[in-house]
């Protein structure tokens, strides 16, 4: 991925905060529990704060570089990840590159996934060390001696190759701040994704009221319409959803896709329910989908029409609903799972299925 494609998917580059900055104290909570303050590495060398979001791709390019750093460094340096983000303020189609969104929880989570070596920091709500250095893009990264004096704000390194040392700008920072004295201050451009506050939450809460008032429509299907939409290839993964209105994840498992659509849509996921009904259902049904948000492609269908699902469908499964499959942009079929829907299961799936088109 080049620095063109990642300036035109996250916006312009960004400078870094003003020189002969100290470092502000602080009072954070990292995801194992434990509340952090700048006293608590007095016997470091250099302290690197590098902001991180979950959601962020640039973000994720570093993870495993930083990890590395975390550890090559350990007896003179920590190094510290700080997730900014107010996570209301994010907008759905802006965590449609990430398995995880940027709440505590999916803190915790991403570090349990990455292996994370290092203190991962929440400043989401209050965002006060964010606001005392000004960082306004992530990931930034500020490089701080042994009097806690900022000589490097940056970026970390390129995103052509952000796995090597040799193009890796903080790498080559914390080797001169542990060489020499007096290191003059550096600054170099950022490229990521903007920092979310809570004034941009009245944004996105216009979104989410838009989703809100997208109509729900139901179109009855037979069989044919149904094997026309499971085997024709839109070059687009698809998700099929199969239900009946008794089910006993209905509501839950609706909510859950809702959730997942309006993340992934505008990368291309399609996503089609088929609620089997019976007949008089049909209200019942488009209050479900209504309540759920649910505005994808939705179908009802009778008994005698739902013979084209055993394409995706496996046989010998106890009961027929509710039954999710995911088919790939090539129509290859992926993931398939009965009964409740794992949220994080299914998002990271999809998720592997869009970036398998790029």
């Amino acid at each position: 991925m080049t620095i063109m494609l990642l300036m035109g998917l996250l916006g312009n580059p960004c400078y870094s905060e003003i020189e002969n900055q100290k470092l502000p104290s602080f009072r954070l909570t990292g995801v194992n529990g434990r509340v952090y303050t700048q006293s608590d590495f007095k016997d470091k060398k250099l302290l690197a704060l590098v902001f991180l979001s979950n959601h962020c791709k640039v973000s994720q390019l570093f993870q495993g570089h930083l990890i590395e750093l975390s550890q090559k460094f350990a007896n003179d340096m920590i190094l510290l990840a700080v997730s900014p983000n107010y996570a209301d303020a994010i907008l759905p189609d802006e965590l449609a590159y990430s398995d995880l969104g940027d709440s505590f929880d999916d803190m915790r989570k991403r570090a349990v996934r990455m292996r994370y070596n290092f203190p991962y920091l929440h400043d989401g709500d209050k965002q006060h060390l964010t606001q005392a250095i000004g960082v306004k893009i992530t990931p930034t990264v500020y490089l701080y001696n042994e009097k806690r004096e900022l000589f490097y704000a940056g970026r970390i390194g390129n995103v052509d190759s952000p796995d090597k040392m040799e193009t890796s700008e903080l790498y080559d920072a914390i080797m001169q701040g542990l060489r020499e004295k007096g290191v003059p201050f550096k600054r170099t451009k950022v490229f990521g994704t903007s920092i979310k506050t809570k004034q941009n939450v009245l944004l996105a809460e216009q979104v989410r009221q838009r989703y809100a008032d997208e109509s729900i429509k139901l179109t009855q299907a037979d069989d044919r319409k149904l094997e026309f939409y499971l085997k024709h290839n839109t070059k687009k993964p698809k998700l099929f959803y199969v239900w009946q209105t008794n089910d006993k994840n209905t509501r839950d498992n609706l909510m859950k896709l809702s959730f997942l659509y309006k993340i992934f849509r505008k990368r291309g996921l399609r996503l089609i329910t088929v609620c089997i009904a019976k007949k008089g259902e049909r209200s019942a049904i488009i209050e479900l989908l209504q309540n759920s948000q649910l505005s994808s492609t939705n179908f009802l269908a009778y008994g005698h029409h739902v013979s084209p699902l055993s394409i995706i469908i496996p046989s010998g499964i106890e009961k027929l609903t509710p039954y999710y499959r995911l088919l790939g942009s090539d129509g290859k079929l992926l993931i398939g799972n009965q009964g409740a829907i794992s949220k994080d299961t299914l998002r990271f799936e999809i998720l592997r299925s869009l970036n398998d088109r790029l």
